[in-house]
């Protein structure tokens, strides 16, 4: 099962050059080491929360486990703090739902995540949600150009429990999709069965580049 764990900060600006050095030179190297897999850094384009996300991915909840309490993280961390603050993470699971989640994805990506609370009053209510997202909700986004890549729960942090991870091509295209009479609709109908509704655009900040043998990693900067 894939697990990830999210982390979140902002970049204190005098140490912008710094902290660009230790991100890739260390930090990356480091989580990729203790089966942490860094799959990309995200800049907060449209949207109120932390300045950067890095998503980062394991195979299982006890190898998360065993890294977090590892010397190395805690170093890798305390170093970490130089650089940025409001420093904060998630661990996140899938649902049940099928998920297309994967690590690969184009140089022109971004993301339309949306977050919210399940309401749950009856005894059925969730199950009405669940059919009203993958019978019409999700297959509108789809329709649209948002690929829905996972839904995932928060298992550990703050914040609105369910996220849906959804990808599109390009951010010119995106909008005028999300202003559009049938996701407007959509999200309408969605918010009869859910609560504290956010929704987010990310564009990379930090992008894997495949090369002939292995992986390296760029900063976009601004």
């Amino acid at each position: 099962m894939t697990v990830k764990l999210n982390h979140y900060w902002t970049i204190i600006p005098p140490k912008n050059d710094d902290y660009s050095r230790f991100i890739i030179k260390k930090f990356i190297p480091g989580v990729n080491r203790l089966g942490l897999h860094a799959v990309a850094g995200w800049s907060v384009l449209v949207g109120a929360y932390s300045e950067i996300i890095m998503e980062t991915v394991s195979s299982d909840l006890d190898l998360l486990e065993r890294a977090l309490r590892s010397n190395e993280y805690r170093d890798l961390k305390s170093e970490l703090l130089n650089f940025v603050k409001k420093y904060k993470t998630k661990v996140l699971i899938p649902t049940q739902k099928d998920s297309a989640y994967t690590m690969d994805m184009a140089e022109d990506t971004v993301k339309f995540n949306q977050m919210w609370d399940v309401i749950t009053v009856q005894k059925d209510d969730y199950q009405q949600y669940s059919a009203y997202v993958e019978e019409e909700f999700y297959p509108v986004l789809e329709n649209i150009g948002v690929h829905v890549a996972g839904e995932w729960e928060v298992l550990i942090g703050e914040g609105p429990r369910t996220i849906c991870e959804g990808r599109a091509k390009h951010v010119a295209s995106l909008i005028p999709k999300l202003q559009s009479a049938e996701f407007r609709r959509a999200k309408r109908k969605l918010k009869k069965y859910v609560e504290n509704y956010e929704s987010r655009i990310l564009s990379f900040h930090i992008q894997k580049v495949k090369g002939y043998k292995s992986a390296s990693y760029n900063i976009i900067k601004d």
